[in-house]
């Protein structure tokens, strides 16, 4: 894997620019993973420092005590009804009662990534042994629900469509592929167009489009039934693209980057809206809110969690 990404060049002036509306400070380690409840009012924190917390958003405080884990926590998914948190670390996964805060039940083996079906029948984990393939679990019973998709790269993050019934993988030698759940087989790709690892990957909400953030380091935007690229990429960051998140209406992008900024995009003309977001740390992860799409956080190195209005 690379450790730089290739040289560039952005398709946005330089710009100012903007600090945090709000700041969750919590956590004594570097904030993996960050994601909204689908109520909007609540979100979501993992970190190294073995925590998942939950705040609330109006407060800006703790809701309840964190959820405990023996490791580092490096990614977590909220269930669509948003009763339930699944959290990844080393030793497998750990299904949260978001009410109760009691473990409901436990999947073995260490996971980077993992992600919720939109229906909240499966759990989708890329584990740590087993990059080669994306394993299926019954949220239920934690029990492995069928035998693992094959993806002929190196798995780094997985993504469902809309309608639940594919999974798209993206891979450490920038290429994607999308896996038909019923029949375990490709039905798109592998489909190679960035030239390094792609960390993240999400569907519109139509999903008829698929969108691609990248090491090397652009976004892309695909057709998901044929693969290919569909007007042009999404330039800016100065460093790793390391994850995007897309707004309940489709219309715009947020990323976040190894360049310590998280960046707005409008899809339609592929052009940064407003100046970037200065994040101040390295960005792990990135949700937009999950109401109005009205907001944006971030987690990173430094601990925290940021909050902006981009309004």
């Amino acid at each position: 894997m690379s450790t730089s990404p290739n040289p560039i060049k952005s398709s946005v002036p330089h710009r100012a620019t903007r600090g945090p509306t709000k700041v969750f400070k919590g956590h004594t380690g570097r904030v993996h993973s960050v994601a909204y409840f689908p109520d909007g009012r609540r979100i979501a924190s993992a970190s190294d420092d073995k925590t998942v917390i939950i705040w609330n958003v109006e407060s800006g405080g703790q809701e309840g005590q964190p959820l405990q884990h023996n490791f580092s926590v490096e990614w977590i998914a909220i269930s669509p009804d948003g009763r339930r948190i699944a959290s990844g670390q080393e030793d497998g996964v750990i299904v949260w009662d978001a009410l109760t805060r009691e473990v409901v039940h436990e999947i073995k083996g260490g996971v980077y990534r993992l992600a919720y079906s939109p229906d909240g029948r499966w759990i989708a984990t890329v584990q740590t042994n087993t990059v080669r393939e994306v394993q299926l679990w019954d949220a239920n019973t934690g029990r492995l629900g069928r035998e693992p998709l094959k993806y002929d790269g190196g798995v780094f993050c997985v993504a469902f469509s809309p309608d639940g019934m594919q999974i798209v993988a993206g891979s450490l030698d920038g290429s994607f592929q999308v896996i038909d759940i019923a029949t375990g087989k490709s039905v798109v790709g592998p489909i190679k167009g960035h030239t390094d690892v792609v960390r993240s990957i999400v569907y519109s909400p139509d999903g008829r489009l698929l969108l691609t953030g990248s090491q090397d380091p652009s976004i892309r935007v695909w057709d998901s039934k044929t693969g290919v690229e569909v007007g042009k990429s999404m330039l800016g960051h100065k460093h790793f693209v390391n994850c995007i998140s897309i707004s309940v209406d489709g219309r715009r992008i947020a990323s976040g980057g190894g360049d310590n900024t998280v960046r707005v995009w409008d899809l339609e003309t592929r052009l940064q809206v407003g100046e970037s977001f200065d994040a101040d740390a390295w960005v792990h992860s990135v949700a937009i809110s999950s109401l109005d799409g009205r907001y944006v956080i971030r987690g990173g190195n430094d601990g925290a969690v940021w909050l902006w209005d981009t309004e």
